[in-house]
């Protein structure tokens, strides 16, 4: 059955025009006084700020505050409206105030009852709504339905006519029900039997975050290596994690390529451990699934502004609701534009731009189709951090930073970067009766990138402060076509309750590239890099690589006794990998590189419900790693194979308002390349590595309707998300460094939280919240010629605070690196990539809704 959006939150469009509307928002009322239930009536009482609106948003909304599983036919709230709900209510009250005047009713079910029935007043299923149509049974919306898991009843077995029940704009929370990283459809976090992370659209909102970069960050059990000021090298567990954009898995489309503004986005989910079940080859680290803001049926209008440190600007609208009278043509419209300088100086300033549209249209009550456009162009400083002192220097070695404050930038001010990117997107979605669910989703990226730079090519020469530079200029054109179905639901002739999901996924990246090559220009001073000059030399350089993997994949769910669940899975996937040069080279044929045939891989999981809010599970997940280095007989290393073993123990508390988890793994990465002894330059597929660690995280509202001693009163408005990851990687087998860790990139330990406040009673309106990463430090890679630099360990404090103005207007102030601790976001060669953190720096926001 077709269902109907969340309530979404956004923010929207450039400075100018967005300063202009904050005119209109200003003009609006004050708070409507919270009608408060008397504190003596029965059931517990939680504090409500959902405002009038359709029926179905503000009911999604309700569900997700109390942890609900919501069943209604969408057709029947289509064309109702609801006053809202402020104020302190217990649950029954809270629902009767939100369909008073509908015609609507409800019934509580279930093992547990929170099962949620919506219904006609009448409690006849023969008899018409107001729009003209019979009223259905009960039908999931994907509020919270568990498909596979806890299922008592045919109704609570039906799939998905879309993933709603994930959406996380709008809740306000820092947790979410469902996610859908690990298989496709939705499924509470407890029954995936992996490490989870998930950063809601309003963790992004109180933190101002407006990259992936600056996201992964703050994501528990990631760290983040930079590699300029807009994109990096997100890790987990020793490996670079791999990307999905709402679902498509994409090769290599992560690490070292700009992604779309976070505004874009409703929420990040990140997998950890290998995910090759359903993404195909990939690295063990895990997969990022990034997924996109959705239209919604009712019109909502938002606007933000941001002032920062360093001429930091930045403005958006965002316009979403419906286009016809039925609510089933939907539509969504995004600007911003942003103007930005950075710590260092001189500091170039970076101009982006985007824009992102997307229609959304029920073509049946079970058919929906969604397309989505986005353009964003960027062009920033190609800063890539600092030089340290010259190995010559030191005989050989150089073990210490410069002197140099954080500011010192040694790149000249004509350096550029520039970023155009273009993403499309398909989506088709169909339910097939009450089981069964069909989806296909396209999606093209296509971009482009062109660098001008001169930076460091050696160490400084600390006795006159000098170094030799390399120039170049080049132009990269990436394309990546994706493609990933599936087909999910019920079989109907077994015995026992199941789920099984069947896919498969497409996807190519092409890339060409054109550019003058390296000049190299000695006894530059690194204090006036503007002595040397652009490369203006023709291109002579030019090549053309494509990588291609297609492959099908089976996921399916037993459940032979209540408590106990098993997850058998698998994939085939095919992959090649081939290159050649091109004009203006001397044109060549392609070279072949990885390749892999009807490659298998397996996955084995079981999980075991303890209580009704705890699972104990465990998980094995294959490694497959295609690999381009020659052996000495002109072959290509055979694909780098292992496996992830990981066992943990998963709850949801405080119905559903609080996640946590604890989990060990182990990764064996095998046939990684060995530089071959007998004949230099070739490699053998002898190499052996190893990762294990400890990972804990919780999520949500850790004092929701708890009574405490001291303090009479729930504390409602705390949500708090965080976790600690203990890793040790080590090379077991290596050429060059047996028993040294994989990276010395990735800190041993790391602890994240955040978490936020939201003031009741006469401090309704104000938000405060503050977060600390701290990790144990980083080095520099280790090699016969270089001895490591170590990034000493550090803590970034955060912290913000937001007060609601009006119905329409809130401001906010954010303050980062609070303590200015000086830290490193990586720590690279003699030449470049020791890359100082932000220093202590400011934002202020305001943000306006219609």
């Amino acid at each position: 059955m077709t269902k109907k959006g969340l309530c979404y939150e956004g923010a929207a469009l450039g400075s100018t025009i967005a300063a202009m509307t904050f005119g209109a928002f200003a003009l609006g009322g004050t708070p409507a006084e919270a009608s408060l239930s008397p504190q003596e009536r029965s059931g517990v009482v939680m504090v409500y700020d959902i405002p009038a609106g359709s029926v179905a948003t503000a009911l999604n909304a309700f569900a997700v505050k109390n942890g609900l599983h919501l069943l209604y036919d969408a057709r029947v709230t289509r064309m109702l409206r609801t006053t809202g709900l402020s104020g302190s209510f217990s649950m029954r009250e809270g629902l009767d105030r939100l369909l008073e005047g509908t015609g609507l009713s409800y019934r509580f079910g279930g093992p547990d009852e929170k099962a949620v029935s919506i219904i006609l007043a009448q409690n006849d299923r023969g008899a018409r709504s107001d729009a003209g149509f019979q009223a259905l049974p009960p039908i999931d919306v994907g509020a919270t339905k568990r498909t596979d898991v806890e299922a008592t009843n045919p109704d609570d077995k039906k799939a998905y006519s879309a993933d709603r029940g994930a959406i996380t704009e709008g809740t306000g929370t820092y947790t979410t029900p469902l996610v859908t990283v690990a298989g496709k459809v939705p499924l509470p976090r407890k029954e995936i039997p992996q490490s989870v992370s998930v950063m809601t659209r309003g963790q992004m909102n109180d933190m101002q975050l407006t990259t992936v970069q600056d996201a992964m960050f703050w994501v528990p059990g990631v760290s983040t290596i930079a590699n300029d000021v807009t994109q990096g090298w997100p890790a987990s567990r020793g490996y670079t994690l791999g990307v999905a954009y709402d679902g498509v898995p994409t090769y290599d489309g992560l690490a070292g390529y700009q992604q779309l503004d976070l505004a874009v986005y409703d929420r990040i989910e990140v997998l950890k451990g290998p995910a090759g079940l359903l993404s195909g080859a990939g690295n063990p680290g895990g997969i990022v699934n990034i997924v996109r803001k959705r239209p919604q049926d009712e019109f909502k209008l938002r606007t933000e502004f941001t002032a920062g440190s360093w001429d930091n600007y930045r403005g958006l609208i965002d316009v979403t609701g419906p286009i016809n009278e039925e609510r089933t043509f939907r539509y969504r419209a995004l600007v911003l534009h942003q103007d930005k300088h950075f710590f260092f100086t001189p500091s170039q300033p970076e101009d982006k731009w985007l824009g992102y549209g997307s229609l959304e249209y029920d073509i049946t009550p079970n058919t929906l189709l969604n397309v989505a456009y986005t353009r964003q162009r960027t062009s920033d400083p190609a800063y890539s951090g600092q030089p340290v002192a010259a190995l010559s220097y030191f005989g050989g070695t150089s073990p210490y930073f410069l002197n140099v404050p954080r500011s010192w930038n040694p790149y000249p001010d004509w350096t550029r970067a520039k970023w155009d990117t273009e993403d499309k997107n398909i989506r088709l979605e169909h339910r097939f009766g009450e089981d069964w669910v069909a989806k296909v989703n396209f999606n093209r990226r296509d971009i482009g990138y062109e660098f001008a730079e001169a930076y460091p090519n050696s160490g400084v020469n600390p006795s006159n402060w000098t170094a030799q530079y390399a120039r170049r200029h080049y132009m990269y054109y990436y394309h990546r076509t994706g493609l990933d179905s599936y087909l999910s639901g019920t079989l109907p002739w077994a015995m026992i309750k199941n789920t099984l999901t069947i896919g498969y996924n497409y996807d190519r990246f092409t890339y060409e590239y054109k550019g003058a090559p390296r000049v190299y220009v000695n006894n530059i001073p690194v204090f006036w890099p503007n002595a040397i000059a652009p490369n203006l030399n023709p291109f002579t350089a030019g090549g053309q690589n494509q990588t291609l993997q297609h492959g099908a994949y089976s996921q399916l769910r037993l459940t032979p006794i209540g408590p106990l669940t098993f997850v058998f899975g698998g994939r085939l996937t095919n992959f090649f990998a081939k290159n050649r040069n091109v004009f203006p080279s001397a044109p060549t044929n392609w070279s072949y590189g990885a390749k892999s045939n009807h490659r298998f891989s397996p996955y084995l999981a079981g999980i075991f419900r303890v209580t009704d809010e705890v699972n104990i599970y465990g998980s094995y997940s294959d490694i497959f790693i295609p690999q381009t280095n020659q052996k000495a007989d002109g072959t290509t290393l055979d694909p780098e194979v292992g496996g992830q073993f990981e066992a943990g123990v998963k709850g949801e508390f405080l119905n559903k308002k609080l996640n946590a988890s604890a989990a060990w793994f182990e990764i064996n990465d095998r046939n990684r390349p060995y530089a071959d002894p007998t004949n230099p330059g070739y490699y053998l597929e002898a190499g052996k590595a190893e990762s294990t660690g400890v990972e804990v995280e919780f999520s949500g509202k850790p004092l929701a309707n708890i009574e405490l001693l001291i303090i009479q009163s729930p504390l409602p408005g705390l949500d708090v998300v965080g976790g600690y990851t203990y890793l040790r990687t080590k090379l077991l087998v290596d050429k060059n460094s047996p028993g040294r860790p994989i990276s010395s990139w990735y800190p041993t330990h790391m602890f994240k939280i955040w978490g936020k406040y939201d003031f009741e009673g006469e401090w309704k309106g104000l938000t405060i919240g503050a977060g600390v990463v701290a990790e144990s430090g980083l080095s520099g890679a280790i090699n016969t010629l270089n001895e490591a630099r170590h990034g000493p360990a550090f803590a970034v404090i955060n912290a913000m605070t937001s007060y609601k103005i009006n119905d329409h207007l809130t401001l906010q102030f954010n303050l980062n690196n609070i303590t200015d601790q000086k830290y490193y976001m990586r720590v690279g060669g003699a030449n470049t990539y020791n890359t100082p953190g932000d220093p202590r720096n400011f934002m202020v926001t305001l943000r306006g809704e219609l």
